[in-house]
């Protein structure tokens, strides 16, 4: 399996909250990265770490573009997601969106770094609801 195959194999776990199945993806020594909210995390983030999920129903991520070149793909893409409501998030039942682009590094045939750069942002302020994620993850 070549490394887009891999990536789309990573977001269909990801649209499915495999959350088991996107850490078997990554190495042991994987890491999260999301700059743009300071968010740095291994392999089992979403099991283990801070998690958006929880803030919201129904998340998908929806490929636009997908760039392959050596042990990185890139994926151009809109996220989505009905929002839970509450502080940083748009009313319970809103759409909430991102544009972003993953950046997926390979090593071995597994995933060792997720970068993700934010850009577009809508129904969501970013820095109030990584607050609550760090906060949940404390709790």
């Amino acid at each position: 399996m070549d490394n887009v195959e891999l990536a789309r194999k990573w977001i269909a776990a990801y649209n499915a909250h495999d959350f088991e199945q996107q850490a078997a993806l990554m190495t042991e020594d994987g890491e999260v990265r999301i700059p743009y909210i300071n968010i740095a995390q291994g392999a089992a983030w979403e099991q283990t770490g801070p998690n958006s999920a929880r803030l919201v129903d129904d998340r998908i991520i929806e490929i636009r573009r997908i760039t392959a070149s050596g042990d990185a793909v890139v994926i151009e893409m809109l996220w989505h997601a009905i929002s839970n409501g509450g502080l940083g998030m748009a009313p319970a039942g809103e759409r909430v969106e991102l544009e972003n682009c993953i950046v997926l590094t390979f090593r071995d045939g597994r995933i060792s770094r997720y970068v993700e750069y934010i850009g577009r942002c809508e129904g969501i302020d970013l820095q109030v609801v990584r607050a609550r994620m760090l906060e949940n993850h404390q709790s």
